[in-house]
């Protein structure tokens, strides 16, 4: 019997959620999502003690989602495409179709859908808190972005002056920088380091106008992949000194 089957018996016979969470080692909001996920209910009958309830589930409209109510919570399918998209990146209507899949969402649908869920200030919110716990976890900062940022470039320029740029690992390496700083909301606190960045870029452009005219397509390559991370560091205020 699995964690989550264990711990449904568990929630059935009475157990508290925070009870539940320390027994199996995860977080309050894990049990709540369970719950929600895979319907647990239980009621009291006359003499007070807990029975279980049968499940019924009313098949919805293909391709729609269940409409929002007045409440905090967000329905199996919205923690689902939550969890999907704030702990795992995956792209939404990807989510939406993996959220749904019990109505078989068409590809159409799931694409108008996806990100039209995603905008739901309760599903937004909870996207937003996943993303934080991810990152709190993986410890990902500014700096860890940074010096990310600084050892591509450093490899990308030892590497055209030697094999070329490869375009499809740099503009994935690029991509997921993008992803990273875009979904976690950093923000550049460091004056210094936004000069040392525009600084980096800079001389990188210079050095490339350097070379041999033979490697115009591989200089091309790298001055764009360039400019895309410079993208990922804000401007610094040109009146500072």
């Amino acid at each position: 019997m699995n964690k989550q089957k264990q711990a449904e018996k568990d929630y059935l016979s009475g157990m508290k959620y925070k009870d539940i969470a320390e027994k199996y080692q995860v977080s309050i909001n894990t049990v709540k999502s369970w719950k929600k996920r895979y319907g647990w209910q239980r009621t009291q009958n006359k003499k007070g003690a807990h029975k279980v309830t049968k499940r019924v589930h009313t098949k919805p409209k293909k391709g729609a989602h269940k409409k929002e109510d007045n409440s905090d919570e967000l329905t199996p399918q919205q923690e689902l495409f939550a969890q999907l998209v704030g702990g795992h990146r995956i792209p939404l209507y990807r989510a939406y179709q993996e959220a749904y899949s019990a109505t078989k969402p068409s590809l159409a649908t799931a694409m108008t859908n996806g990100p039209k869920l995603a905008k739901n200030d309760k599903v937004k919110l909870r996207i937003t808190q996943i993303s934080q716990e991810m990152a709190r976890k993986h410890n990902w900062s500014i700096d860890s972005v940074v010096d990310s940022y600084t050892f591509l470039h450093d490899e990308s320029k030892a590497d055209i002056l030697t094999n070329g740029v490869r375009k499809a690992t740099a503009d994935a390496m690029i991509q997921s920088l993008e992803d990273i700083t875009d979904v976690l909301g950093l923000k550049q606190s460091s004056k210094a380091q936004v000069r040392k960045a525009n600084a980096e870029v800079k001389i990188i452009e210079a050095k490339l106008s350097g070379l041999e005219d033979d490697k115009d397509d591989q200089m091309d390559a790298l001055a764009n992949m360039m400019s895309k991370l410079a993208k990922n560091v804000p401007k610094d205020d040109q009146n500072d000194d």
